[in-house]
């Protein structure tokens, strides 16, 4: 269902004000200072009194883009790879599986001009070339934890020596450590390339058709549905988590910020250098959301895989496809240019070491020692984004 007029007024206008903000170089504080210097507490509720940019254009109330189908062709190819990659890779698994190998996939990766690889970041292109590399290796061979534990987290079963995966309880397909290869390789890509590719495009010339593009990337269509099921319109990508991780009710969450960012950069975008800093600030919060939106995931799938592998009987190859959703959000930033993200690397990396990113397959068979460790991680990515304990909790949720 759309947003009510009045609530899409309200988000706007408390866009259009926070936008002036993080020009200035407030990017992740949404406590609006009004024209007379005071404070809107209720901004952040989605409370405000504007209806229109600090440049003096009105912020029109839906999104529209006679033209974005033309203008999105190269963005909508890229999402379209990534796609076809994670749906390549489920064919190999499960108890009827199709044979895929890695030449299959990396021609996916390096399709098109631009291809994912090309747009994607150093750390993306090793990271995914290697993970593809693995994939095509293991997918007709068997993996149990329990073997890697016993072999002191060395292999899960060899190739000539070198370690290899598997195929999990008949289903997901693993690395030599437990690494759910299909999961993790999307979620890097999302960031890794499509985020990547974002920052370029908002480095360049801003036109209507720019926004349009950075639209496409994010996941979603002009519509902007804030809804699980869109038909059409549903979102995919990076926006189908931002709108899982906002709860609808209430104070905006990640998607409905973004929504509203993306009206203020339409109608700045089309008045050119005098509403520059309104679509600047908007940016800002657009990049902001995105990122905090991926590591709430982050928070999700942790404890779905917490969860998984507690419950008895304990379900572990639920447990470690969850953990592979995780671990590719929580990988996907490393390389991005450091400021265009709040996150650094060395936080990145303190969150891999704590959630045993090297070994995954431990989440099944020492599941005590790292449930512990995914609380601390909780706490840890909170205190990055400014999470109270309210909203660690929320991303725990699913709505």
């Amino acid at each position: 269902m759309r947003i009510r007029s009045f609530t899409k007024l309200f988000v706007v206008t408390s866009l259009a004000m926070s936008a002036a903000v993080a020009a200035c170089g407030d990017d992740d504080n949404y406590v609006v200072r009004t024209r007379d210097g005071g404070t809107d507490a209720a901004a952040e509720s989605g409370e405000g009194g504007l209806n229109a940019l600090a440049c003096g254009v009105p912020i029109p109330a839906s999104y529209d883009s006679p033209n974005f189908a033309a203008n999105v062709k190269e963005e909508l190819d890229l999402k379209g790879n990534v796609l076809a990659i994670g749906d390549k890779m489920k064919t190999a698994e499960g108890p009827t599986p199709l044979t895929v190998t890695t030449a299959d996939l990396q021609a996916l990766f390096t399709a098109g001009a631009p291809s994912l690889r090309s747009v994607a970041t150093a750390f993306a292109q090793v990271t995914v070339d290697t993970y593809l590399t693995q994939f095509g290796d293991a997918a007709a061979k068997t993996w149990k934890p329990q073997d890697v534990e016993a072999d002191g987290g060395a292999d899960g079963g060899t190739d000539g020596g070198v370690p290899v995966g598997g195929k999990y309880d008949n289903a997901s397909i693993v690395n030599a450590v437990g690494v759910d290869l299909r999961e993790t390789t999307e979620k890097i890509l999302i960031n890794g390339s499509l985020y990547n590719y974002a920052l370029a495009l908002a480095g360049g010339a801003i036109t209507e058709a720019t926004v349009d593009r950075l639209l496409a990337l994010y996941g979603a269509t002009p519509a902007l549905l804030n809804a699980a099921d869109g038909g059409v319109d549903a979102n995919e990508l990076i926006a189908e988590y931002a709108s899982k991780r906002d709860s609808k009710m209430g104070a905006p969450g990640a998607y409905r910020k973004i929504r509203a960012a993306f009206l203020v950069m339409k109608a700045a975008a089309a008045n050119g250098d005098k509403c520059r800093a309104d679509f600047d600030g908007a940016l800002k919060i657009f990049l902001l959301e995105w990122e905090k939106a991926s590591f709430a995931t982050v928070i999700y799938y942790l404890n779905q895989a917490a969860t998984s592998a507690t419950v008895i009987p304990a379900q572990g190859q639920l447990a470690l496809h969850a953990y592979g959703e995780a671990l590719g959000f929580a990988q996907s930033f490393k390389g991005v240019p450091q400021d265009r993200r709040k996150i650094t690397d060395v936080q990145i990396d303190a969150i891999l070491q704590r959630i045993g990113a090297t070994t995954p397959y431990q989440l099944v068979t020492r599941t005590g020692e790292r449930v512990v460790a995914f609380n601390t991680a909780f706490q840890e990515i909170g205190a990055i984004y400014g999470m109270t304990q309210t909203d660690i909790e929320d991303a725990k949720k699913e709505y």
